[in-house]
């Protein structure tokens, strides 16, 4: 199974998914543009092949910055925490904090230099209102699920790879002096424990993933890269 064309059929399932959705984002609008982006390595192997982020002088040694202050590094995957509310257990305590810098990636004109190829967490990031009048986002509770489920899904095709900060992940990839250190930020992937949807949205849910499942990628269908029958708790 080809994963990268997985990936990139779930980016263009979603763009058509949520293209009715009232959202106030602009180009030059990045609040939401920070260190604290996590990603899979099929993201990051996906951007770093076509986007060539490496190429842009100086991006090492901005990542590098960013990495000496304060970013988010979580304790547990998507999956990983969907696991264990499934099986009634705590999630895993985040010790880590959210930092405040701006994502290196961003251009001199405040653009992403890798916009189309970008991962999920950045293109799941919309609001209904400007981000920096209301000062957070503002997004309808089904896009939300919606959102987390692609997370989920994936972390799933990609469920023998890893996960972890976007900038460990490239940092990591290049040859400098540094990336010994970020290593023991990623985390091991895990495969699709289920999904937890709110009753009143499990009918509208039912109906994406239906549509979702039969999004073709070459001779297979998205739903060939999921488990038959996923688990969904309500």
């Amino acid at each position: 199974m080809n994963t990268h064309d997985a990936l990139l059929a779930i980016y263009t399932f979603y763009d058509d998914f949520t293209a009715d959705f009232p959202v106030a984002c602009r180009s030059g609008c990045n609040t939401c543009c920070t260190t604290n982006v996590m990603a899979t390595s099929l993201e990051m192997d996906y951007m770093v092949k076509w986007a060539r982020p490496f190429t842009d002088p100086g991006i090492s040694d901005r990542i590098l910055s960013c990495l000496k202050g304060s970013v988010y590094r979580p304790s547990s995957t998507i999956n990983q925490s969907a696991s264990r509310c499934l099986a009634g257990r705590e999630p895993v305590y985040e010790h880590s904090m959210h930092g405040l810098g701006a994502c290196p990636l961003l251009n001199r004109d405040g653009l992403c230099s890798v916009y189309p190829y970008r991962p999920f967490a950045c293109r799941a990031m919309s609001s209904e209102s400007s981000c920096q009048e209301a000062g957070s986002a503002l997004m309808q509770s089904f896009l939300v699920t919606v959102n987390l489920a692609i997370y989920q899904i994936i972390e799933h095709v990609d469920k023998e790879g890893e996960y972890g900060n976007m900038l460990d992940f490239l940092i990591a990839r290049m040859k400098t002096s540094g990336n010994e250190e970020t290593s023991r930020y990623i985390l091991r992937n895990q495969e699709l424990p289920g999904f937890i949807i709110p009753p009143d949205e499990l009918p509208r849910f039912k109906s994406f993933m239906r549509r979702f499942i039969r999004v073709p990628v070459g001779d297979l269908k998205l739903g060939d890269y999921l488990p038959q029958s996923p688990r969904i708790i309500s």
